[in-house]
C-alpha cells in the first residue's frame, strides 16, 4: 500500500503526487516534505474543509462512496475532519489525510483523484 504526498506546484497550477520511499518513518516525515519542496520547487497541499467537501461531493456524484473519518483532539472542544475515505462497492480506493497525505489503496484511482481535485482546486479559486 503506497503512501503518496500530495504537492502543488504554484507556478502552472498543477498537483503533483508523489510516492514516498519506504524509509520515510513519521519522524522523518517533515524532512523529507522539506526536502522535497526546496529541490522540486513545489509546495505540500493542505485540503480545507470547504475543498474536502468539493471533493466529496464530485466523487459521490460519479458513483463512488465517500466517508469522513471525524476526529476530536483531547485539547480541542470541536470534532474535525481528520480524512477522507473514497471507495466504491466496499472496496477501498484511497484515503486523503488531512494534511495531503494519500494511503493508495487502487494506484489506477490517483488519475481520477487529480482530475476530480483539480477541478474543486479551480472551482474554489474562482469564488
Amino acid at each position: 500500500m503506497p503512501l503518496c504526498q500530495l504537492f502543488i506546484n504554484h507556478e502552472q497550477n498543477q498537483f503533483i503526487v508523489v510516492q514516498m520511499p519506504d524509509e520515510i518513518t513519521p519522524d522523518k516525515y517533515q524532512g523529507w516534505i522539506t526536502q522535497e519542496e526546496q529541490v522540486e520547487h513545489v509546495q505540500a497541499f493542505d485540503f480545507s474543509q470547504q475543498l474536502l467537501d468539493r471533493v466529496t461531493l464530485k466523487y459521490v456524484a460519479a458513483q463512488y462512496e465517500a466517508k469522513y473519518v471525524m476526529m476530536k483532539a483531547p485539547d480541542e472542544e470541536q470534532l474535525f475532519v481528520s480524512s477522507l475515505e473514497i471507495s466504491k462497492q466496499n472496496e477501498e480506493k484511497l484515503d486523503v489525510v488531512r494534511n495531503g497525505l494519500l494511503i493508495v489503496f487502487d494506484k489506477e484511482e490517483l488519475e481520477h483523484f487529480i482530475s476530480f481535485l483539480q477541478e474543486a482546486w479551480n472551482e474554489a479559486r474562482m469564488q
